[in-house]
Formats: C-alpha cells, sequence, structure tokens
C-alpha cells in the first residue's frame, strides 16, 4: 500500500453504516485506501488524497472514481457523490453530512437495493421515416419499462435520429425481468436501434452535489 498523504479526504459515495467500518482495499487514487468513514446513520467512502482541484478533463482519474463507485455499488446501495468532492479534513466532511441530513436520507430511500439502466432508441441511417411507428415504439417502450421500474428519468435527445433516452431506477431483483422487456421490445421493432446500457450507479436520481452547495465539491 502507497502511503496516504496528508488529512485531507476524497468522498466517492455514500452508503447506509455498516455494523464495522470497511476497507475497500487500495484502489483509490495512487493506489490508496478506500474505506468508510464513521458519520452515524450513514458514511461517506473516502480515500486520503491531496488537498487540490481533481480536474474534470483528467480522464485517468475520473475513471478511478468511477471505478470505485462501481466496486461499491457491487456490495451496497449507494448515494453517488460528484467527481472532485475533497475535504481539507474529517470535521468538515461531518459538517456536510450533518447538514445533508435529510436530504441524503430521502435519496437513500429512494435508491436503496436498486440500479440505473438507460434506454436509447434510434432511427438507423437511411431508414425510412415513419412517424406514426416511431410514435408506437416510443410510446409501448415508454409504458411496458415503467412498468417494471420504480423511477424514471428523460434525457436529452441529442440527435434527430434519436427516439428516447431515458434512464430508469430499478430494482437489483427486477433487472432480469427489465433486460428480458427489452429484448421482447426489440424483436417486435426490428426496424429500429436499441442501446441498452447499466447497471450504473444512480447519478440520474439523487443529487451528486448533496454535499456541497456548489459544483465540484471543493473545500
Amino acid at each position: 500500500m502507497k502511503s496516504a498523504p496528508e488529512n485531507s479526504k476524497y468522498v466517492y459515495c455514500i452508503i447506509k453504516s455498516p455494523e464495522e467500518a470497511i476497507n475497500f482495499g487500495n484502489i483509490g487514487f495512487q493506489g490508496h485506501e478506500v474505506y468508510t468513514l464513521d458519520c452515524n446513520d450513514f458514511c461517506p467512502v473516502v480515500s486520503n488524497e491531496p488537498f487540490k482541484k481533481y480536474e474534470i478533463d483528467d480522464e485517468e482519474e475520473i475513471s478511478i472514481h468511477q471505478n470505485v463507485v462501481n466496486e461499491v455499488m457491487k456490495h451496497y446501495s449507494i448515494i453517488p457523490v460528484a467527481y472532485g468532492m475533497i475535504f481539507k479534513n474529517k470535521k468538515l466532511i461531518e459538517v456536510s453530512m450533518r447538514a445533508g441530513k435529510k436530504a441524503i436520507k430521502k435519496a437513500i430511500t429512494i435508491v436503496d437495493n436498486k440500479v440505473e439502466l438507460g434506454i436509447k432508441i434510434f432511427l438507423p441511417k437511411d431508414a425510412k421515416i415513419d412517424n406514426q411507428k416511431m410514435e408506437q415504439c416510443k410510446s409501448e417502450s415508454t409504458e411496458r419499462l415503467a412498468e417494471i421500474a420504480s423511477h424514471s428519468k428523460t434525457l436529452n435527445l441529442f440527435s434527430s435520429r434519436l427516439l428516447m433516452n431515458t434512464s430508469y431506477l430499478v430494482d437489483k431483483e427486477k433487472v432480469q425481468d427489465f433486460s428480458g422487456e427489452v429484448e421482447k421490445l426489440k424483436l417486435e421493432y426490428p426496424e429500429y436501434k436499441f442501446q441498452y446500457s447499466g447497471p450504473w450507479p444512480p447519478y440520474n436520481f439523487v443529487d451528486i452535489h448533496i454535499l456541497s452547495n456548489k459544483k465540484g465539491g471543493f473545500r
């Protein structure tokens, strides 16, 4: 294990407090130890890191952040936290946790035992445009997938060929049912391209800046 720097702590996500402190291994930045920090009902998952600005164009560090969150998600329901959330010391984290306790409690209730799944439906290039069929595909997909999911969020249609771009919050026990419904829709609408992704941390269903009043969380 590489020596941990200073007292400043980087927060990756938040989980319900386990009975005992958890060490997730040396998977943080520069191989630093990732562990839970006891803050009563909820625990931030942290590593000791230099107090600096974490650049949004640093692909390697963003990837490490995402990998840590994904690893924690394998075992616990999580509230993902925005990349770059660094605190000078444990006391400042505790202050933010207390200030955000109500929001954290509400968020964990929403995401408990759930994951995020994404669906995009495209009209292939050079395909014949049938507005009625497109609307039917979109409407039926929306209705059938919403019946399995607990929440959904419509995202930006960034292309004129994009019929649907929606994230769904799905109970872990229903992921297989959701995936099965996606496969049925693919068979029923072969003229469209379905892009199915996940499971992801529930970024679209919580405030990822829950520990900070300003984006980036630099304190």
